[in-house]
């Protein structure tokens, strides 16, 4: 029973960390559109807390039953276990704050625009860095499956549409004074 509520523990601690570590959220599943895919890596990171938690929660009960046997303990257990507290209270104090931070300042869900096979997501970190618009070809398999092909990075445009013409991207840029046009060969994008 204390090896299966210790291995229980590892795994509701180091499923989320691996999960965390894919750069696309939900252990890189690209499925339907990354719109979606980021809204479920944010309602995603919820249920990590609560795994997280409840792995905690499961380690230290491991290590209250096993005071007793401390005297039996060997060293690289006593690592381990240390360890993956370490892992876990770092996931803990990271989840905590990336939940507060979508409390009060709110999700990046409204910064992806998608037409057809492109999608645009407005890369708003606030006041560290500029503001992109990383626009990507997206390429669909017959199970909803997409894999994104970047286009291109654009500096901060303001409010904007766009639309696909031909072989070409046209970006209508709204301003006070006019409407500009940017267009983008898309050439050489196919999904082939």
């Amino acid at each position: 029973m204390k090896n299966k509520s210790l291995i229980i523990a590892s795994l509701l601690i180091l499923l989320p960390l691996i999960d965390s570590l894919f750069v696309p959220p939900v252990f890189g599943i690209q499925w339907h559109s990354p719109k979606m895919m980021y809204q479920i890596g944010v309602a995603l990171l919820i249920m990590k807390l609560f795994m997280v938690i409840t792995g905690i929660y499961l380690l230290l009960k491991n290590n209250r039953c096993d005071t007793g046997r401390a005297a039996l303990e060997t060293q690289p257990t006593a690592r381990r276990h240390l360890l993956l507290f370490i892992v876990a209270g770092l996931q803990l104090v990271v989840m905590v704050s990336l939940c507060f931070w979508y409390l009060v300042a709110g999700t990046q869900a409204k910064y992806f625009k998608q037409q057809q096979h492109i999608s645009v997501f407005t890369a708003d970190y606030g006041v560290f860095t500029d503001v992109y618009h990383h626009i990507s070809y997206i390429c669909y398999d017959r199970y909803g499956f997409y894999r994104q092909i970047p286009v291109a990075s654009l500096p901060w445009a303001g409010e904007f549409s766009f639309k696909v013409h031909q072989d070409s991207l046209q970006i209508y840029q709204k301003s006070n004074v006019d409407e500009q046009t940017k267009q983008i060969s898309l050439g050489g994008f196919n999904c082939l």
